[in-house]
C-alpha cells in the first residue's frame, strides 16, 4: 500500500473503513439474533419440562410407563428437542423419548449435574441444552424430567439472515466505493499538486509556488508551503552561522571532558594504590604480630622454667613469702604464655588460606559432641541439634572451632542446674534476634544455651580480643579471646555474626555460612 498513489490511498481508506463498520454490524446483528434465539430455545425447554413433569406425575404415582412415553412422544412436534426421558427417584429410567444422532439418546440412569444429582437445573455446554425439573404428586417429588434441546438447531435459521445481509453488505460496499472513487479528487488534486511543487524544490529550485485553491487545512498547506520557501535562504545562513559555533563548542567541550577523564583516572589510581598499600600495611601487622608473639614464648618459657627450678631447688633457703612471689611469677608467666597463644591463633586465622570444601555441618556436629562428651559429662551438661543440619562451603576444621568454642561458653558461663545448649539452622527468611537476613547472605545458624545471660551494654564488645565481662579467675578463667576467634572466622567466609541476650535468660548466638550454591561468591578462599 506504501506506494500506492494519495488517490489510491484514499480510496483503499475509505473502503477499508466502510466494510470494517459494516462487517462488524452484520456481526453484531447476528450474534445479536443468535443469542435471543438461544435464550428462547432454553426458555421453551424449561416450560416444555415443566409441562412435561405436570403431565407425567400420575404416571410415576401409579406406575404406567406406557403413558408417561406417550407424553413424551408429543415433543416431536419442537424440532430441536432431541431427547426426553423421565427418571424415578431412585435414578433409574422410567420412560424415554429419543430424537435423531448421538444427542438423541437418553441416558441409562439420570444425568449429575455440576458433579450432583439435583432434581432442578439447567446446563449449556458444546451446542447442546439441558433441563431438569422434578415431578411433584401431592406435595412430595415422585420423579425427575430430563430434557436435551440441540442448539444447532438455531443455526439453520441464521443461514438464511446471514445470507440476506451478505447481499445487503455488498450492495452497500458497492455504492460506497462508487461514492468514494468520485469524491476523493477533492483533496487527492491539490496534495498531488502539493507533492510536485516538493520535488521540484528538492533539486534546488526555490522559485516554486503552490496556488491555493481551498481555505480549508489543504488550502493552509499549501500556503505554509510558500512561506517555508521564502524562509529557507534565511534558515541556511543562520544554519551555517550556528554550525561554526557549535563545532567550537563541541571541540572545547571535548577537551574539557578529556581533562576531566585523566583526573578521574588518576583519582582512581591513587585510590587503587592507597588501597594496596593498606593491604600491605594489614599484612605487616599480621605478620609483626605472628613474629612478636613466636618471638616472646622463648624467654618467657625461660622465665617460668628457672622460676620453677628456683621453687624446686631453693624452697628451703626461702621463706613463704619468697616461695609465694615465685609462684606468683610462675603463674603470671603461665597467664602471659596463653595470652601469646591465644594472639598466634588469632593471627594464625587471619594469615592462613581457608581449606575450602563441602562441609556437612551434621557430621561435624556429631564429631565434635563426640569428642567434648567427657567435659560435657563431668559438667551435667546437655547439648541438642534441633533439626536437620545442611551442607555448607567452608573450611571444616575453622567451622568446627566456631562450634566448640560457642558450645563451650554456653556451658562454661552457666549456672543452670541443668545447662542446656541447643544448635539448629533457621528456616529461609525466618527473623533472627530481631533481624530477617537476605537469602544472599546463605544459610542461618544458632547456639542457644540458657547460661547467664550478657547485659545489652556489654553486648558491643564481647567480640573485642582479651575483652572479659568477668574476674581473671571466674567461670574458669581464659583470655577472652574466643568470640574474637569465632567472628573473624565467620567473617573470613563472608558470613556474620550477631546474637540476643538478656541476664538471666541465656544467650543465643546466629551465624551465617555460605551454602553450596555460593562456591564463587565474592570473598571466599580455596585452597590450603
Amino acid at each position: 500500500m506504501s506506494r500506492l498513489r494519495i488517490r489510491g490511498k484514499l480510496l483503499a481508506i475509505v473502503m477499508a473503513a466502510t466494510a470494517s463498520a459494516l462487517v462488524l454490524a452484520g456481526a453484531v446483528l447476528l450474534g445479536a439474533e443468535w443469542l435471543r434465539g438461544r435464550r428462547e430455545l432454553v426458555r421453551d425447554l424449561e416450560a416444555l419440562a415443566t409441562i412435561v413433569a405436570d403431565q407425567t406425575s400420575a404416571a410415576l404415582a401409579f406406575e404406567d410407563p406406557g403413558s408417561a412415553a406417550e407424553v413424551l412422544r408429543s415433543l416431536r412436534s419442537k424440532q430441536h428437542v432431541a431427547a426426553g426421558c423421565v427418571y424415578r427417584l431412585d435414578g433409574r429410567r422410567f420412560a424415554s423419548y429419543s430424537g435423531r444422532g448421538e444427542i438423541g439418546r437418553c441416558p441409562e440412569r439420570a444425568p449429575q449435574l455440576g458433579g450432583t444429582t439435583s432434581l432442578t437445573g439447567q446446563r449449556i455446554s458444546a451446542g447442546v441444552a439441558e433441563q431438569w425439573v422434578p415431578v411433584i404428586a401431592g406435595d412430595h417429588p415422585v420423579g425427575v424430567v430430563f430434557l436435551r434441546s440441540d442448539l444447532r438447531y438455531l443455526a439453520r435459521g441464521l443461514r438464511l439472515q446471514a445470507l440476506a445481509l451478505a447481499g445487503a453488505l455488498l450492495l452497500a460496499g458497492l455504492a460506497a466505493f462508487l461514492l468514494s472513487l468520485r469524491l476523493q479528487r477533492i483533496i487527492a488534486a491539490p496534495i498531488e499538486e502539493l507533492a510536485n511543487a516538493a520535488t521540484t524544490v528538492s533539486q534546488g529550485d526555490y522559485s516554486v509556488r503552490v496556488a491555493p485553491k481551498s481555505e480549508d487545512e489543504v488550502g493552509q498547506l499549501g500556503d505554509n508551503f510558500n512561506r517555508m520557501l521564502a524562509q529557507i535562504q534565511q534558515r541556511d545562513e543562520a544554519l551555517l552561522a550556528a554550525k561554526g559555533a557549535l563545532e567550537l563548542r563541541v571541540e572545547e567541550r571535548t577537551r574539557a571532558l578529556a581533562e576531566e577523564l585523566r583526573e578521574r583516572r588518576r583519582a582512581e589510581l591513587e585510590l587503587e594504590k592507597k588501597n594496596r598499600d593498606l593491604e600491605a600495611s594489614n599484612r605487616e601487622l599480621d605478620d609483626f604480630a605472628y613474629v612478636a608473639s613466636h618471638d616472646l614464648k622463648e624467654p618467657l618459657r625461660g622465665i617460668h622454667n628457672y622460676a620453677g627450678f628456683l621453687l624446686e631447688d631453693y624452697q628451703d633457703q626461702l621463706d613463704e613469702a619468697g616461695r609465694d612471689k615465685l609462684r606468683t611469677l610462675m603463674r603470671l608467666t603461665g597467664r602471659m604464655e596463653s595470652l601469646i597463644d591465644t594472639l598466634l591463633h588469632y593471627s594464625r586465622v587471619g594469615r592462613v588460606d581457608l581449606a575450602v570444601s563441602q562441609v556437612d555441618l551434621a557430621q561435624v556436629v556429631a564429631e565434635l559432641l563426640d569428642s567434648l562428651q567427657p567435659a560435657l559429662a563431668a559438667a551435667g551438661a546437655q547439648v541438642r541439634v534441633v533439626g536437620p543440619l545442611p551442607v555448607v562451603r567452608a573450611d571444616r576444621a575453622r567451622v568446627d572451632e566456631v562450634f566448640r568454642d560457642l558450645i563451650v561458653n554456653g556451658v562454661k558461663y552457666n549456672v543452670s542446674v541443668n545447662p542446656t545448649v541447643e544448635i539448629g539452622a533457621l528456616p529461609p527468611g525466618t527473623p533472627a534476634g530481631g533481624e530477617a537476613p537476605s537469602p544472599e547472605a546463605g544459610p542461618v545458624f544458632f547456639v542457644r544455651d540458657n547460661g547467664i545471660g550478657i547485659p545489652e551494654r556489654h553486648q558491643g564488645v564481647i567480640f573485642d580480643i582479651f575483652k572479659r565481662l568477668h574476674g581473671r579467675d571466674a567461670y574458669g578463667g581464659g583470655t577472652g579471646a574466643g568470640l574474637t576467634i569465632v567472628k573473624k572466622v565467620v567473617e573470613r567466609h563472608g558470613g556474620r555474626i550477631w546474637l540476643q541476650s538478656a541476664p538471666g535468660e541465656g544467650t543465643t548466638f546466629y551465624f551465617t555460612l555460605p551454602g553450596p550454591a555460593d562456591a564463587n561468591r565474592p570473598g571466599r578462599e580455596e585452597g590450603g
